[in-house]
């Protein structure tokens, strides 16, 4: 495909994430970037909450969005490993590490990338990808690996806060997928890194 894409098997990448990085590195053919932008539109049109607002739907919305708040998963990471016994101050240290690195990629990524939001006429706060998304697409993973058996509830949880992204008009649907991607595999990455990452005091 490009330079990017040699020799995956040699650093024993998972097929997968390497034609993910490819196909966002290589770029869109003129076609394919009006496919996606007419088909983020249409989903966009159909779930957006437009004024006036459907009440209490709304106001339910905006709370579950507030769960990908990046403060409220920090907050919860610090008491977990402050006040908590030593399987919850592993779970701290583990969420915060995926957390914060999916953080980094997507606040790269937003800057790679510089799409506007859905309802904003200049580029304040780019939107591609949600780090609402990433955020708690990060914490249901490790949390899944941690409690297997509330794994299908957490995810349910992370894709409710992603689509409450783009019912209050903050981000087109690909934004959330593309967070949800990068929450995902670095939540595997820390998880399958884990007893490297337990080793580090802080």
């Amino acid at each position: 495909m490009n330079r990017w894409c040699i020799g995956y098997k040699s650093l024993k990448i998972s097929p997968v994430w390497v034609l993910i990085f490819c196909f966002l590195a290589t770029g869109f053919e003129a076609n394919a970037q009006n496919l996606l932008s007419d088909w983020d539109q249409t989903l966009f049109d159909r779930i957006y909450d437009a004024p006036p607002r459907q009440e209490p739907v709304w106001t339910l919305m905006e709370g579950i969005s507030d769960l990908g708040d990046y403060r409220g998963v920090m907050g919860v990471s610090i008491l977990l490993m402050a006040y908590g016994n030593d399987s919850h101050r592993e779970t701290g240290k583990l969420l915060s590490s995926a957390y914060m690195g999916a953080g980094i990629l997507t606040y790269g990524m937003k800057r790679l990338v510089g799409r506007k939001r859905p309802l904003d006429e200049t580029l304040g706060n780019p939107s591609m990808p949600s780090g609402h998304a990433s955020i708690t697409f990060s914490v249901a993973t490790i949390l899944g690996y941690q409690y297997p058996k509330w794994r299908i509830p957490l995810y349910i949880g992370a894709g409710l806060v992603g689509f409450s992204r783009v019912y209050l008009g903050r981000h087109y649907t690909s934004d959330v997928v593309a967070g949800a991607a990068i929450g995902t595999a670095m939540g595997v990455l820390v998880w399958h890194q884990r007893f490297t990452l337990l080793k580090w005091e802080f």
